[in-house]
């Protein structure tokens, strides 16, 4: 498996672990809490793991997005599609409130839109050079 292959299935596997963490999120809610001044929204106990995943795959996604857009391939985009999709199933298995309902609402724009912004960008920026 070339470099390419291995950015589509970072992404698949980043994708999928993203949208389990904000699913367990919206599924735990806040856990309102005081400051001294005013009211906080916190994690509740039994879902740090979701926050701590959301984070850790946030910052990789942010990083894999730069790669794409950096190297003008927009196919490893592919892999965060396809993880989007899957997230999407995992996040309508947990439920369908209006949490659940807006969550999967974002990540199928996302499994739409990631490709197509990644694939303009860098066809504009080839573009420019060509």
């Amino acid at each position: 498996m070339n470099s390419k292959g291995w950015g589509a299935l970072y992404g698949l596997c980043m994708a999928i672990a993203f949208g389990w963490g904000l699913t367990g999120l919206v599924e735990g809610g806040c856990d309102w809490g005081f400051n001294g001044r005013s009211r906080v929204c916190g994690v509740p106990d039994g879902y740090g793991w979701h926050f701590a995943v959301c984070v850790i795959t946030a910052v990789s996604l942010v990083a894999l997005g730069w790669t794409v857009i950096r190297t003008d391939d927009w196919r490893p985009s592919l892999g965060i599609s396809a993880g989007a999709v899957v997230a999407l199933g995992i996040t309508l298995s947990a439920g369908t409130a209006q949490g659940f309902l807006i969550l999967a609402a974002v990540e199928a724009a996302f499994a739409v839109g990631m490709p197509l912004i990644l694939w303009r960008t860098g066809a504009r920026r080839r573009g420019r050079r060509g």
